[in-house]
């Protein structure tokens, strides 16, 4: 390896040495359930250890099982699991294990907007305990970046920091809570070969370090496969290899697998790995097994071998992240709880965290904020002065109608193309133990409140003056509110539709839900009109609420008949106006409580796929 890749570790907490640790799986069997119900197996009775100190590899052909098996050691997947996994020989407490693993994926997902150095301060906010001082945690976060070479762009926003620098920082945002264990899965994908191999001796630093680092690798050069201590090959959901990496040749070839000189250990181990040879495979996994019975022998483990039919497991599912308390020994005291920080101390810093990304998001608030001021004066030019003319009343209801139609997709449409990446983040940082879905589902919600307040409030600044609406504060205060609640409906829209669909289709259900709201909302065709079958669905439509509320501000209430312009004004009569749109006088309160209402159901259901989206990834 050149000296590019020489890193000088300093002493310091995070990387300071732990207790030795040894990673031990048994028989572990995972299947499938395809749509004609029938099963298919992805893991057969695959068992190994791993030992900190040493840098581990899991290789194998694609459909091998390697991230299978990853995700099953790091606590990601419980369902449809059985076998065992032990720590130091004992049988894991879940919730325990999940404080001491960390996991992480193959494509991670940051935060952009903030820069390196604040990513890692959050992130000692939410993993650390707070009795960790402020000059602790900076402490760290300096050591932490000096390990992984992230000192040169310390300042930088993640977003302008290269594919190596972002591989790197995602291994010291989990390295701030000094785990024992560590997963990874494909780390040098999409990396060039330097970059590739600076984060590979990266990870040989954290084993030597005394962490147990396990990585799924894919295709590695022979420059990046001679850093690793020791093998795990799989092929087919079966273990052909375990052990250390100069010992795979020879076992190989004592299997009948000669490997040619100066060939690529690696790219021989995948070749033997995708073969269909039957018989020349067989003795690799009978080799490998006799090696997990010697083992076991060994050590006398209690726990005998587990058929993969057989129900009861270690490893039996959750039914979702934070019911895993559940699972701990009853006897755990109340003191040990699962995560570092309180929840208030999660929603506090997951608060400033989302409100500093949004801030600084040019697409999500100065954008959006010039797009309300602009679209309220356009709106404000074509509909100049209709608001007091009993000759233009229908063209003022067009005007209110539009207030409503800009408010939701301005408010609706930027959380759509932005959420899915922080939806991704969460689930990342959810599943590695760092809050609780709780905390960052209310931080989420406040955080964006000061947005869904400002930017109404902008756009009818100057479209109500200018349109001429009446300068009446109880009429204003009525349809800032009304709009409020549209504004407020259209932001918990767009961040269900971006935390449960991908982000192609988000972009085209949304507009398509709105559809249905705005035909039964009464502006296009009135109820008496529609056929009586068609009439409930205009109670389910929000679009009705707002428009049939943004009409009772301007024209409830008794409002005084209104100036005629021309010789003859048939709607000078306001409660004949509202008759046309067959609405009732002052019905502004029942408006709200059908907004609230529906306000009510979108936050259920946004915490309901977070939840579901939480539990899809086991």
């Amino acid at each position: 390896m050149g000296t590019d890749t020489v890193i000088v570790v300093e002493s310091t907490k995070p990387v300071a040495a732990a207790p030795s640790t040894t990673l031990e799986f048994q028989d572990i069997c995972y299947h499938v359930r395809h749509k004609d119900g029938q099963n298919k197996q992805l893991l057969n009775s695959v068992s190994g250890s791993f030992r900190s100190g040493r840098l581990a590899g899991i290789l194998g052909p694609s459909g091998a099982g390697k991230s299978t098996l990853l995700n099953i050691l790091s606590g990601f997947k419980t369902n449809n699991v059985t076998g065992n996994i032990l720590i130091n020989g004992t049988p894991i407490d879940r919730r325990k294990y999940r404080r001491e693993v960390s996991y992480t994926p193959q494509d991670v997902c940051l935060l952009e907007n903030i820069t390196v150095t604040e990513s890692l301060e959050f992130a000692a906010d939410l993993k650390l305990s707070p009795d960790v001082t402020m000059v602790q945690k900076a402490s760290m976060v300096v050591d932490v970046l000096k390990l992984l070479g992230l000192s040169k762009c310390a300042n930088n926003p993640v977003a302008n920091i290269s594919g190596g620098e972002k591989k790197r920082l995602s291994i010291g945002l989990e390295l701030i809570s000094n785990p024992k264990i560590m997963f990874f899965d494909e780390p040098t994908s999409g990396l060039d070969i330097i970059a590739a191999m600076q984060v590979v001796a990266h990870l040989k630093d954290l084993a030597a370090s005394g962490r147990c680092v396990i990585c799924v690798i894919h295709q590695p050069s022979s420059s990046i496969i001679q850093m690793f201590d020791d093998l795990f090959v799989l092929s087919e959901g079966h273990c052909l290899y375990r052990g250390p990496l100069n010992n795979l040749v020879d076992t190989f070839k004592g299997c009948g697998f000669e490997c040619p000189n100066y060939y690529n250990r690696a790219d021989f181990a995948l070749e033997i790995a995708s073969l269909k040879h039957e018989g020349s495979l067989l003795q690799l996994r009978e080799r490998a097994k006799q090696q997990e019975i010697s083992a076991v022998d060994e050590k006398k483990m209690p726990n005998e071998a587990v058929n993969c039919d057989e129900k009861d497991s270690m490893l039996k599912p959750a039914v979702d992240g934070d019911s895993l308390n559940s699972s701990a020994d009853s006897s755990t005291p109340s003191t040990d709880r699962q995560y570092p920080t309180s929840e208030w101390g999660q929603f506090v810093t997951l608060t400033r965290r989302t409100m500093l990304c949004t801030f600084r998001d040019l697409q999500l608030t100065k954008m959006r904020l010039l797009a309300h001021l602009f679209v309220g004066l356009l709106i404000a030019v074509v509909f100049y002065n209709v608001g007091n003319d009993g000759s233009k009343v229908l063209s003022n209801a067009s005007c209110l109608f539009f207030f409503l139609i800009f408010v939701f997709f301005a408010n609706s449409m930027p959380l759509v193309m932005t959420f899915p990446l922080e939806t991704s983040v969460f689930v990342r940082e959810r599943m590695n133990n760092w809050y609780s879905l709780k905390a960052y589902y209310f931080s989420k919600l406040v955080a964006d409140f000061p947005f869904l307040i400002l930017g109404p409030s902008v756009f009818l600044a100057g479209a109500y003056y200018l349109t001429s609406q009446p300068m009446e504060l109880d009429r204003i205060v009525m349809l800032w509110s009304i709009c409020i609640f549209t504004s407020w409906i259209a932001q918990m829209t767009g961040l269900l539709a971006g935390s449960v669909l991908p982000l192609e289709l988000s972009v085209f259900c949304v507009p398509c839900s709105v559809i249905p709201m705005l035909i039964f909302c009464g502006f296009f065709v009135r109820f008496r009109e529609m056929f009586d079958f068609l009439i409930p669905f205009t109670y389910i439509a929000y679009f009705r609420y707002s428009f049939e509320g943004a009409m009772q501000a301007i024209y409830g209430f008794d409002r005084a008949n209104l100036p005629c312009a021309g010789d003859f004004c048939y709607f000078s009569k306001v409660p004949k106006f509202l008759e046309s749109f067959d609405m009732l006088e002052n019905t502004f309160v029942m408006d709200v409580c059908g907004l609230l209402g529906w306000v009510f159901v979108l936050h259920v259901a946004l915490y309901a796929s977070l939840a579901w989206r939480l539990k899809r990834t086991r």
